[in-house]
């Protein structure tokens, strides 16, 4: 996912010094890649780069003087881990303007204020430099309304629609938000909810759940018997903190419980102790002891409402690039969830559904869908989508789209699909944003300047991976060498 800060000056740069800007910029390290492919056609034309100055002023001059739009509208400036864009805006002979400078990056791009705030000292002094060459070593301002010295840089304004506070506001903004208190530290959530992608766990977890409300844990347990795949079940479960083994010691006689203990090694001890039954008077030795899995509450916490469900989908979503910042959530109903994505100004709602989403769950998902406004709809369910429920929210998306607006409403059947499935809508999103952005400097390239630079990041993130898995492949090859 791409990100894009930028920062706005209201400044007019006259045509003629946006060229001496965007040189000295690349005296600074900073390239410009539409000037640059300029150059070097212009290179290419004259057979060598003499001339190329005065070809490019009689060109820039002609298209200021008989074109649409400015010959230098702006122009992107591209590093290993982030670009800069800078876009003069505005109509300079008329007096308005409005400078914008930013950067785009991704989610493993370090310090991208920082960098911001670089590259716009980097344009100012740049502006300085451009009207002392253009005016003289005195000059710093003139009758064009260029004042480069008092250049003030403020942030754009938010891009969090208000959709977006209001619900945060509703749902606190937690991972889970509960009215009882939060049950377990971050790792321990994480890994929990982890294991609970396990249908098989989960499934083994709910009815323990069941059966311990119930008063009849040992009957359940002994029903169902303990195999091996059981106990492997058990095990994990107690190792994430889901269940907590306990020996239940009843009476022979009339099976009354009569108290737990946390281990084996508890009841030794209590059994040597020669301590009789309240019940009977026999020696407790020779009660009944057996070996229970009691529901955490951590587990009570996540099997509620899919909260489980809530902390992976939030997981995945920060995998993939989308800050903590920009989620929020709330309960929608039982066994159902609601989520709220910040996607570049574009809110994502999406609606969980731990089991199968029936018509009736469509139904409130229309609800939701009513209440933000949200222009993309994502239904995750653990289990099948009901044709009914299927044909319920196309049926709405095709009738808003009829009527003027735009719903997208994407389907993802179990987590194991969510990855894929939002990375492909999460990057339309950000591309598209990318490409409002950055439209004012098509006309210049001949092309989707938001488009290729997207495509770029893409092709990057894809090299560095290559790279990633050859380094490592080489590392496993001379480790199997100093072995022989």
């Amino acid at each position: 996912m791409l990100f894009i800060e930028s920062k706005t000056a209201e400044l007019s740069v006259e045509k003629s010094l946006r060229a001496h800007v965007l040189e000295a910029l690349q005296e600074r390290g900073l390239v410009p890649v539409i000037r640059a492919s300029r150059l070097y056609f212009f290179e290419q034309a004259l057979s060598g780069a003499e001339g190329v100055r005065e070809l490019e002023q009689s060109v820039a001059e002609w298209s200021d003087r008989e074109g649409d739009v400015p010959y230098v509208s702006g122009d992107v400036f591209c590093f290993d881990d982030c670009a800069h864009f800078l876009i003069f805006g505005g109509d300079a002979d008329a007096g308005r303007g409005l400078l914008r400078a930013g950067v785009i990056y991704d989610a493993e791009t370090g310090d991208p204020a920082g960098r911001l705030e670089a590259f716009c000292r980097n344009v100012q002094e740049a502006l300085e430099s451009a009207a002392r060459s253009a005016r003289g070593p005195r000059a710093q301002t003139g009758a064009n309304g260029l004042d480069s010295m008092n250049v003030a840089w403020r942030p754009r304004e938010s891009r969090v629609p208000e959709v977006f506070r209001r619900f945060a506001g509703e749902g606190g903004g937690e991972a889970a938000p509960s009215s009882a208190p939060r049950v377990g530290g971050a790792a321990e959530r994480v890994r929990a909810a982890e294991i609970l992608e396990d249908a098989a766990a989960r499934g083994l977890l709910q009815r323990l759940s069941e059966a311990h409300a119930d008063g009849r844990l040992a009957e359940m347990l002994s029903t169902e018997g303990r195999g091996p795949e059981q106990e492997s079940l058990v095990a994990r479960l107690a190792g994430a903190g889901l269940v907590r083994r306990e020996i239940q010691v009843s009476c022979r006689k009339d099976g009354r419980s009569l108290f737990r203990l946390p281990s084996p090694d508890a009841l030794t001890i209590v059994t040597a102790s020669n301590a009789v039954c309240s019940e009977c008077g026999a020696a407790l030795a020779d009660e009944r002891a057996e070996e229970l899995a009691t529901p955490t509450p951590l587990a009570s916490t996540l099997l509620k409402d899919g909260a489980w469900l809530l902390n992976n989908l939030r997981t995945i979503l920060v995998e993939l690039g989308v800050p903590e910042r920009d989620i929020a959530a709330r309960h929608a109903a039982e066994g159902e969830a609601q989520l709220m994505v910040n996607v570049c100004g574009e809110p994502f709602l999406f609606v969980l559904r731990d089991g199968d989403f029936t018509a009736a769950h469509a139904r409130r998902a229309l609800d939701g869908e009513a209440e933000t406004h949200a222009p993309h709809v994502v239904i995750v369910a653990t289990g099948k989508f009901q044709d009914e429920a299927r044909a319920r929210l196309r049926e709405h998306a095709r009738r808003r789209s009829r009527a003027g607006g735009e719903t997208e409403v994407v389907f993802v059947e179990g987590l194991d699909a969510a990855p894929a499935e939002l990375r492909r809508s999460i990057e339309r999103v950000s591309q598209g944003a990318l490409m409002r952005e950055l439209y004012e400097l098509d006309a210049s390239a001949g092309f989707s300047v938001g488009y290729a630079l997207a495509a770029r990041f893409r092709l990057m993130q894809r090299e560095g991976a290559l790279q990633d898995l050859a380094a490592s492949a080489a590392g496993a090859v001379a480790g199997s060498l100093r072995e022989i």
